[in-house]
């Protein structure tokens, strides 16, 4: 096995799921210094650092995911040795063009893409595909939008600007458009941080590279930025960020941003970048809810090929209501522990491992007085308001989405409906829950009140 072959795969592996700094920093002056195969199943690696230090770091936050990277890759059992083998030094009359050399291959890879890179596009994740991507009442909006992207790169949606909480799948979706961007033959698709922009105009700065720096960020057919929200308050990148918004919005290239907050709400933003991110599509992704969450650990389930009872996954969808990151995160821990103990994850395993009390082991009953009293309250009317006959605009939207969560929420028929909400006629709810359905999809301020009730009532 080629030692060099080897490690630049894993690299590649690496470089798209790691932290630029944490990559270029710690694992990309590491080499393999020689493998040896133990048995046809597992292989020994011996891993090389330029120091004791720089061994020891690498050895305690990176040995796990270079570890997994190599048996992706060689599709065996690895097992990994640290060494230390120190650079060997130049002779004296050498150092000067070496130190050139070197200046010169910085710069080059500042800039520079990989061949594999101009091919498949820069950074992205190779796990963030819409085939993974959950779909339900929280994101349908966005992901409809990244779909229109994709038929209509640079035209329709340009820019999008996708804002949401942390662990909503944000990037995943970014991710998934830039694929089918790349597959769709726009040019080459550059996916990257705000910090990485950041230190990449930094870069350039000091190395006198500023017109490579431009090529590499305006001659694209797509710029994907995750996380803009941290360009406040960094006059310098929306300096250079405004130019290049505007050269590749002038060639229609496609960009599309990812941020936790409104454009509105984001702090330090210079008023011309924040009008430029408000003259595109706006999409937010609100929190998961319970099915949604529950499709989610049975896709992740598939993918990591564990057993799990059914309790199991409905434990861990209640659990969780916020976060879908720590959500997919905690399952696969416990869903591996479960394997190496040769068994199957169950809701007893979910509910020690949590600490959760055994009361959250049962299921959820969610009785239909408690949805027309938590609408109710939510509103801020009361129940026998909702209930009424009052036309007042405000109480029909409380009237229409109590109307809707009954329907959709407990799955009652339209004139067991009807007859909770007033004795009213089963057409009349089917009406309202129409158009809820409808609003749900089209009006984000009704999607965020529906998603924070159907979160209440979980609780």
């Amino acid at each position: 096995m080629d030692s060099e072959k080897l490690w630049h795969s894993v690299c590649g592996e690496l470089g798209v799921s790691m932290s630029l700094a944490g990559f270029s920093g710690w694992v990309k002056p590491c080499f393999i210094k020689s493998t040896t195969e133990i048995d046809k199943e597992r292989l020994l690696v011996e891993l090389a650092s330029p120091s004791a230090f720089h061994s020891h770091t690498v050895e305690t936050k990176y040995y796990s995911i270079i570890k997994q990277a190599l048996e992706k890759v060689t599709q065996m059992k690895c097992d990994v040795a640290l060494v230390v083998v120190e650079p060997k030094k130049d002779i004296k009359s050498n150092k000067k063009d070496s130190k050139t050399k070197d200046e010169e291959d910085n710069k080059m890879s500042l800039f520079t893409p990989s061949e594999d890179a101009r091919q498949t596009g820069t950074n992205l994740n190779l796990r963030y595909v819409f085939e993974s991507y959950m779909v339900g009442s929280s994101n349908r909006l966005a992901f409809a939008a990244g779909k229109a992207v994709v038929d209509y790169p640079g035209t329709r949606h340009n820019p999008l600007f996708i804002y949401g909480g942390v662990g909503v799948g944000k990037t995943h979706l970014m991710h998934a458009i830039g694929h089918e961007l790349v597959k769709k033959g726009v040019g080459k698709v550059v996916c990257i941080t705000s910090e990485q922009f950041t230190n990449d105009l930094v870069g350039s700065f000091k190395s006198k590279m500023t017109d490579a720096f431009k090529k590499k960020y305006r001659q694209v057919g797509a710029l994907l930025v995750d996380d803009v929200q941290f360009f406040g308050g960094k006059d310098s990148t929306q300096e250079e960020f405004f130019h290049t918004f505007n050269e590749l919005t002038n060639k229609q290239s496609q960009i599309i941003m990812t941020s936790d907050r409104k454009p509105q709400d984001i702090v330090g933003l210079e008023d011309r970048l924040r009008s430029r991110f408000l003259g595109g599509m706006m999409v937010d992704i609100g929190l998961p809810d319970y099915e949604m969450r529950l499709a989610i650990l049975r896709q992740r389930a598939q993918d990591i090929k564990a057993e799990v009872d059914d309790g199991a996954f409905e434990l861990m969808a209640n659990s969780f209501p916020t976060n879908a990151r720590e959500l997919e995160g905690t399952f696969v821990h416990l869903a591996a522990a479960a394997s190496i103990d040769g068994g199957i994850l169950t809701k007893e395993m979910v509910q020690k491992n949590l600490g959760l009390p055994a009361s959250s082991i049962k299921e959820v009953r969610v009785r239909p007085i408690k949805v027309i009293s938590t609408v109710a309250k939510y509103f801020d009317f009361r129940n026998k308001d909702l209930t009424g006959e009052s036309r007042k605009a405000d109480l029909v939207v409380a009237r229409h989405v109590a109307m809707y969560l009954l329907r959709d929420f407990l799955k009652l028929n339209l004139t067991t409906v009807a007859e909770l909400m007033g004795g009213r006629d089963h057409t009349t709810v089917m009406h309202a829950v129409e158009k809820m359905e409808r609003q749900v999809e089209e009006n984000t301020d009704i999607r965020r009140k529906v998603m924070a009730l159907k979160q209440a009532l979980y609780t």
